[in-house]
């Protein structure tokens, strides 16, 4: 199950991937960020909302659910903080990539900050969130 939970836990780099292709595909067309955000942290909720039951405790679930959230927090970091730039490979655009659908919410929660990666960092602790409501919202 932890296996399991770590994949799915890749699935913001699908929908990141997506939106990419969506607005490289049409730049005329605004998508719908704030409700592609809203949709997405119901379903990452409903995830832990549906496997609760097959994980032994709330935290167990949340580490591995947000465990490539986690990495990807970090290298993002790496990246802004460290290095002043983003790595132009596909490594870089990927770790960007993850958490697109949720970026228009974490800028609209840090608007006092002039960094993007308060973004991310607010993005991570959304998903997080999301992860123990939905899990405490079904009882094991």
């Amino acid at each position: 199950m932890p296996l399991l939970l770590f994949l799915l836990g890749l699935l913001p780099f699908a929908v990141g991937g997506l939106m990419n292709w969506a607005m490289l595909a049409y730049p005329d067309v605004l998508p719908p960020f704030s409700l592609i955000a809203i949709l997405f942290l119901l379903i990452w909720g409903a995830i832990a909302f549906f496997v609760r039951p097959r994980v032994a405790g709330v935290r167990t679930l949340a580490v591995c659910l947000n465990l490539a959230a986690g990495i990807d927090l970090i290298l993002v970091g790496v990246q802004e903080l460290v290095l002043g730039a983003y790595w132009s490979n596909p490594a870089g655009l990927w770790t960007q990539l993850y958490y697109l659908p949720l970026m228009n919410l974490g800028f609209t929660l840090t608007p006092w900050s002039h960094s993007v990666f308060s973004a991310y960092c607010a993005a991570f602790l959304l998903m997080l969130a999301a992860t123990f409501l939905g899990a405490r919202w079904r009882k094991p």
